[in-house]
């Protein structure tokens, strides 16, 4: 496939890529009077051309679809580190596909990130969240949701467990690490038993703070199980724990104060909290779902 591609980074600024002669594209980076940098980009009448970003040139994601004339977006660097773009020619739909999260509280909508994804699919891609409150593996094999999933097939599932897990004198809900792994194991046998692709994801950090206001690592010894049933069976995962603690770490005790849900609670979120973690959640998802991903690296809201 033939497009054109320039980059972005803090100490390297790659300015602009002359257009492509054979095809009359084009796309550069262009910093303006003002300081702000602006991706400037233009395909011929008649031959669309979509431009895309990635953070890592893997997940590309859209940022302006049927291009066939000059169009320019303002390039916003709070933040950014790396980023890189290119200018393909449009492809046919991707074709609608369900997406599914498990999980307990923490991915609840309400209280968890989950609440905060929805805005980050596109149409084509139907997102439901079945994550329950107080849900651990051991609960949810025996639950409703587990006939759900099997009823309504998704293409991808998303599970973050471990917290109620960890509960391990609780003889409803609790599992020992063991029982934690053999229980991962069954859930991801499970959806691939209908083609889905299961995701596991780390138990997110907690707001916790030592005095030089840095993060209190949390959960690795379930964070440790989810990770090696991810290299044992060769399943997709995304770090949420990591990720979150480099963004709790730079955002601080007072700048994340804004995520508390309820006084003293150091996991659950409020809606914004949800928003900032999803966005986390979404940054780090298979190449395959990038056609099915909308505005992921657009600035979060302000507090």
């Amino acid at each position: 496939m033939r497009f054109t591609y320039l980059s972005f980074h803090t100490l390297l600024i790659s300015a602009a890529l002359s257009a492509n002669a054979v095809v009359g594209q084009s796309l550069a980076l262009v910093q303006k009077p003002d300081s702000n940098y602006w991706i400037q980009a233009s395909a011929p009448v008649n031959n669309s051309h979509v431009l895309q970003a990635s953070e890592n040139l893997h997940l590309w994601v859209d940022i302006r679809d049927n291009i066939q004339e000059p169009y320019s977006v303002r390039f916003d660097t709070t933040g950014v580190s790396q980023r890189y773009f290119r200018l393909i020619p449009s492809l046919p739909p991707a074709p609608p596909i369900r997406v599914l999260l498990i999980g307990d509280s923490m991915t609840q909508d309400g209280s968890g990130w989950g609440g905060g994804i929805y805005g980050y699919f596109k149409q084509n891609a139907t997102v439901v969240n079945y994550a329950t409150a107080q849900a651990s593996t051991k609960v949810f094999l025996k639950s409703d949701e587990l006939e759900k999933m099997l009823l309504i097939k998704p293409n991808y599932v998303l599970m973050e467990y471990g917290y109620m897990d960890s509960f391990e004198t609780d003889p409803d809900r609790g599992t020992t690490l063991d029982e934690f792994a053999s229980n991962l194991r069954t859930i991801i046998g499970t959806v691939r038993s209908f083609n889905g692709v299961p995701i596991l994801i780390t138990l997110h950090s907690a707001r916790l703070f030592d005095n030089q206001g840095k993060v209190i690592p949390t959960w690795k010894e379930r964070n440790d199980i989810t990770k090696q049933i991810s290299a044992e069976l060769n399943t997709p995962l995304v770090d949420l724990n990591q990720l979150s603690l480099e963004l709790l770490n730079e955002l601080g005790p007072s700048g994340s104060a804004f995520m508390q849900l309820y006084p003293n609670d150091l996991m659950h979120m409020t809606q914004l909290g949800a928003y900032y973690f999803a966005r986390l959640v979404c940054t780090a998802l298979p190449d395959s779902l990038g056609p099915y991903m909308t505005g992921i690296f657009d600035p979060p809201p302000s507090p």
